[in-house]
């Protein structure tokens, strides 16, 4: 294919089709190599499936390397997309399937700012409330509330073999998203706590929950600093006033959306006089 006796065209359409393969067959890394050699020559492919399919290939291969949130955005452009194959858009059903995966991945990225945004982008886009076994957890991770074993439990079930791997530490992915999401959550409940308690809350071990709080605060990832000799986790603020004005309008839209939820829910009638 490196010859000039094929376009470019041609070329990324080739490369996309082994890629493909090598997707279904669970080689990343060959899959990687060959989107890598479609990306030099995709710009100068006009078939629009092709394209498509470049773009759906590389969120896949970023998923499977556990970039989670990078995967997230890429999936949530494709659903969002006016994407149309051979003059015919694409179904509802796939980009509802394209968001549910940017559902999982956003949901297993590392907890922080950038994936606080993603979630943010997705609990408001309508068609993530048809999502029965992934909207409960976005919407409690969105608002920031504590996530129990039971509640996630359903969720584990829908992933895939990749995204089950045991990291190195034993837990698993989701394990660890979770932690850091509820130690993120006791954040907003306390200003501080005993590891011990902490451990309690979350249903780990202390030592564990010691552990993840240090490597969030090493990454800047979680405000607070850690008393080792009293066994205890200070949360700190943040004194950036453009970030603690994000913060505060985003309570403030998460009570007002509260808000709303109730009166839907106990007066119809006046949600649907205000439409």
């Amino acid at each position: 294919m490196e010859s000039g006796r094929y376009t470019d065209p041609e070329k990324a359409k080739f490369y996309v089709n082994v890629a493909e393969l090598f997707l279904e067959a669970g080689e990343t890394v060959e899959a990687d190599k060959f989107l890598n050699r479609s990306a030099q020559v995709i710009h100068n492919c006009a078939d629009e499936n092709v394209r498509v399919r470049h773009k759906v290939s590389y969120a896949r291969i970023l998923d499977s390397k556990r970039k989670f949130l990078e995967a997230a955005q890429r999936y949530y452009e494709l659903s969002t997309g006016e994407i149309q194959i051979e003059g015919q858009h694409v179904k509802e059903e796939e980009l509802l399937h394209l968001l549910t995966k940017a559902v999982t991945c956003a949901l297993l990225a590392n907890a922080g700012p950038q994936r606080t945004r993603m979630l943010a982008t997705l609990n408001k886009d309508q068609r993530a409330y048809n999502l029965t076994t992934h909207h409960p957890l976005l919407d409690k991770m969105y608002r920031e509330r504590l996530l129990t074993r039971a509640e996630v439990h359903a969720f584990e079930h829908t992933l895939e073999p990749h995204q089950k791997a045991i990291l190195a530490d034993g837990s698993t992915v989701l394990e660890r998203a979770v932690v850091e999401h509820n130690i993120l959550a006791a954040s907003r409940l306390y200003d501080n706590v005993l590891f011990s308690e902490l451990g309690k809350l979350l249903e780990i071990d202390p030592d564990k929950a010691e552990q993840v709080a240090s490597r969030m605060i090493g990454e800047n990832r979680l405000l607070g600093s850690i008393d080792q000799v009293e066994g205890i986790l200070e949360f700190g603020e943040d004194h950036d006033p453009l970030i603690g004005f994000d913060a505060n309008i985003k309570r403030v839209c998460i009570a007002v959306n509260s808000c709303w939820e109730m009166i839907e829910k106990s007066a119809p009638e006046l949600s649907q006089k205000s439409q």
